[in-house]
């Protein structure tokens, strides 16, 4: 099934650099949902499996393909991003799909979803198959969609992404950060943590161990990284009440990009456990640039960091 999706961006949709990750999953999730109910001629609401279960089309994958000098920072206010989309199914219980750039398609955003019940409230999920939607007008794959094997492998290696040959350790290990959950703010009508909230809740932790850092970082970096690559496996969810321990690791290099100068792309991996039992429910790694104008604060930071005694990021890639 294909079909166009056009996104205007306003204030809801930025962050501090221009277009926010997790306002541009939002914007897509809402969009997936939509097509669902239209092709599978069923609201959302009422999709339900033979038991009469309330089936969610809750999302187990995204990602990012942008590139460093075309990050989500490319966008901002006032433009319409025009998408081009597609959406597949796996045995009526997998979702899969693109929105690319109708302006440029190297430029997409990856979602895959399953459809779920609460078996025993929020921490407790189940898949079924829905046996009131029509699925007649969406192709079928041949085989699971390979983001179920990404998944999996993620979580054998506890990262998606192998660190860039040139990449140095912005600090050693992995720090943690743990985040309270706002029941008022990080849930949805369902009683789940939002999916897209989880990419909000990743920045903070970010935010919160760099800035940790003994060579202080100037906030100008902070506030202007954006994301050009990501992907991210979902594992679970969580009750209203519980804490999640976030354990973040860092990485970073030196970039040349002839329209803006040199850049800062850092490189993140990311582990989320709830507190209340520590099971791992979300893995993900990210790259993301921050411009360093010669001379700057930024540049500064940056030399102080490189010049550090200091080891190269190993690699995640299991032998």
């Amino acid at each position: 099934m294909k079909s166009e999706f056009a996104l205007d961006l306003g204030m809801p949709h930025l962050g501090r650099n221009n277009l926010s990750e997790s306002a541009l999953f939002k914007a897509i999730g809402n969009d997936r949902w939509r097509q669902i109910q239209t092709v599978g001629k069923t609201p959302t609401s009422l999709i339900q499996d033979d038991a009469g279960s309330r089936l969610y089309a809750t999302f187990f994958f995204l990602e990012v393909n942008f590139t460093p000098e075309h990050p989500l920072a490319a966008h901002g206010e006032n433009e319409t991003m025009s998408f081009a989309t597609d959406l597949s199914h796996y045995g009526q219980v997998y979702l899969d799909g693109k929105h690319c750039l109708v302006d440029a398609p190297e430029f997409w955003v990856r979602s895959s979803n399953v459809f779920i019940y609460q078996a025993g409230g929020p921490s407790k999920l189940s898949m079924s198959i829905p046996a009131n939607m029509d699925f007649s007008e969406i192709p079928e794959l041949p085989t699971q969609p390979d983001s179920l094997m990404l998944c999996r492998l993620a979580r054998t290696r506890g990262a998606f992404f192998d660190p860039e040959s040139d990449d140095v350790d912005v600090f050693p290990g992995e720090r943690e950060f743990t985040y309270r959950l706002d029941v008022d703010r990080d849930l949805n009508g369902a009683g789940l943590v939002y999916f897209a909230n989880f990419i909000s809740f990743l920045d903070i932790a970010e935010r919160g161990v760099l800035t940790q850092l003994d060579h202080e970082v100037p906030p100008s970096v902070l506030d202007a990284r954006s994301t050009y690559r990501r992907r991210v496996g979902y594992y679970g969810n969580a009750q209203s009440n519980d804490s999640l321990r976030i354990r973040v690791k860092a990485r970073m290099r030196g970039l040349d990009d002839a329209r803006h100068g040199r850049l800062i792309d850092m490189g993140f991996d990311y582990r989320i456990s709830r507190a209340s039992d520590d099971k791992e429910i979300l893995i993900s790694s990210s790259r993301k640039v921050s411009p360093m104008p010669a001379g700057s604060p930024d540049a500064a930071w940056f030399d102080a960091m490189m010049s550090r005694p200091r080891s190269r990021a190993a690699a995640t890639t299991n032998d």
